[in-house]
C-alpha cells in the first residue's frame, strides 16, 4: 500500500430505530438487529467523509439483517469506581447485506452461509444508568 495514499473504506453511522432490533434476550444469546433501505452518503474514502475537500459524496441504500445466537461462554463485569457493569454472552452472529450507490450494487452471500470467529451480544450500565 502506498503510504501517501488512505485506504478506502465503509465509514458511516446513523440512528436506527428500537422496531430495528428484535428477538432480543441477551441472556440467551438471541437478537436480531436488521434494516431496510437506509440512506447513506458514499464519501469515496474516509479522509473525504472527515475533512471533504474531494469528489463530492454519492447517495446510496444499504440494508442488513444480523443475528446472533448461542451462548459459548459468559462474561461479567463490574467496576464500581468507575461506574461500570456489563453482562456478556460469546455466541455465534450470522449476517447479510445489501448496498446501492449510483449504479453499482452489492450483495452478500446468504445468511445461512455467513460464520463469525467472535461474536459478544450483552447488556451494559455506565453514567447515571450504574448501578
Amino acid at each position: 500500500m502506498n503510504p501517501g495514499i488512505a485506504p478506502s473504506g465503509l465509514f458511516w453511522t446513523t440512528r436506527l430505530g428500537a422496531n430495528n432490533v428484535g428477538g432480543v434476550n441477551p441472556g440467551a444469546g438471541r437478537a436480531v438487529y436488521q434494516a431496510v433501505d437506509v440512506p447513506i452518503m458514499d464519501f469515496h474514502n474516509i479522509p473525504n467523509a472527515l475533512f471533504g475537500g474531494g469528489d463530492p459524496p454519492v447517495p446510496g441504500f444499504v440494508s442488513f439483517e444480523v443475528r446472533w445466537s448461542g451462548t459459548d461462554d459468559r462474561v461479567n463485569l463490574k467496576n464500581p469506581a468507575i461506574g461500570f457493569a456489563g453482562e456478556y454472552v460469546r455466541g455465534q452472529a450470522q449476517m447479510q447485506w445489501t448496498a446501492r450507490v449510483g449504479d453499482l450494487h452489492y450483495v452478500s452471500d446468504p445468511i445461512e452461509t455467513s460464520s463469525s470467529e467472535f461474536a459478544q451480544l450483552g447488556h451494559e450500565r455506565n453514567g447515571s444508568f450504574y448501578p
